[in-house]
């Protein structure tokens, strides 16, 4: 299984990159991204894309003993966590709690919706696939006239059987992230996120 480390600057640099690839088979008109880790991806593509960005949540029962031991996991060598996320993914744990609790941002509340024809929804990975196609679909409900188009930093070969991730950067790659609590960058990326979304308010 691959394994790699990336900071917040490659995130800017790469994302960018990757918005403008995107860009040349789809335009979307608004940017979602999934809170909190699709931040830091989305915010680069904003400037690309030139289009509002706003979020969305979703959350599932167990995130709480996630939160408590995350600070935990962040003492432990790479190798370690790696071999216990790879562990975590092949262990199917969250094929048998798929339910998710979808919260729309006041941001996403705002924006007239009659404008929005495409969206482009924003995620750092698509492991299961529930989450992001409880988020699709809590989108679609809204918006039954749009046409959504998902974005993963990384997707793992088995969330294809639950929705179709149409633009990747990484496949089946664990990767250290800003977002990761054991990040050296972790702190930063609160404070950035915590300051431009109001605490996920936007």
């Amino acid at each position: 299984m691959k394994c790699i480390e990336l900071s917040k600057k490659d995130l800017e640099v790469q994302c960018k990159d990757w918005a403008e690839k995107i860009k040349k088979e789809y335009q979307p008109d608004l940017i979602v991204y999934v809170a909190k880790a699709g931040y830091l991806i989305a915010r680069p593509m904003k400037n690309v894309f030139d289009v509002p960005l706003v979020g969305i949540s979703a959350t599932r029962e167990g995130n709480s003993l996630k939160e408590i031991v995350g600070p935990l996991v962040s003492l432990l060598p790479n190798f370690v966590r790696n071999f216990l996320i790879s562990m975590e993914l092949k262990s199917n744990t969250h094929d048998r709690n798929t339910e998710r609790k979808i919260r729309f941002h006041q941001s996403f509340e705002n924006i007239h919706q009659d404008s929005i024809q495409k969206i482009i929804v924003v995620d750092d990975s698509v492991d299961t696939g529930h989450s992001m196609k409880q988020v699709v679909d809590a989108i679609s409900n809204k918006m039954n006239h749009v046409q959504i188009k998902v974005a993963g930093l990384n997707v793992w070969d088995k969330s294809e059987d639950v929705i179709k991730t149409d633009f990747a950067l990484y496949r089946n790659t664990v990767i250290k992230t800003p977002m990761s609590k054991d990040s050296k960058e972790y702190k930063d990326f609160m404070k950035i996120y915590n300051e431009e979304t109001e605490e996920g308010l936007l």
